[in-house]
């Protein structure tokens, strides 16, 4: 693992950073936080947003820096607008993410929701080379 068996979910974002042997910036460091400060995934537009400083062609290739090295990864696409959430544990080449990514048809969010162990013994029996689960529907604080 590139992460060395460190526990990355207890690590800065600039000590991140430097487990995977990237550069430290303060781009970088703003998306990490941001992602990492989330319930659930955040949108483009709304990074764009919250990180006006930063141009846009710059935020979009550290999105994509940091997707090719397995800290983040796109959680949802639609209508043009791409959602990112935070990987823990992933590697450029393998992102492992047991969990579906649904999207709130009420308030607009999307979370990563966890699936059940004999879906995930299902899927591994099967020579996908890559899944992603999608659900669109009211999520919980909306539901209830």
């Amino acid at each position: 693992l590139p992460w060395g068996g460190c526990n990355i979910f207890r690590m800065t974002s600039e000590e991140t950073l430097k487990e995977f042997n990237l550069r430290v910036t303060k781009i970088r460091l703003a998306v990490l936080d941001s992602l990492s400060q989330s319930v659930g995934a955040l949108s483009y537009s709304v990074l764009q947003e919250a990180l006006d400083k930063f141009d846009r062609t710059t935020l979009y290739r550290t999105l994509l820096t940091l997707s090719d090295h397995g800290l983040i990864h796109k959680a949802y696409e639609a209508k043009g607008e791409s959602y990112y959430a935070r990987c823990f544990g992933c590697t450029g080449i393998d992102h492992k993410h047991e969990h579906l990514h649904l999207k709130c048809s009420k308030c607009g969010g999307v979370e990563c929701v966890e699936i059940s162990e004999q879906l995930k013994a299902n899927l591994a029996q099967l020579p996908f080379e890559e899944v992603n689960i999608y659900a669109k529907g009211p999520c919980a604080s909306c539901a209830a």
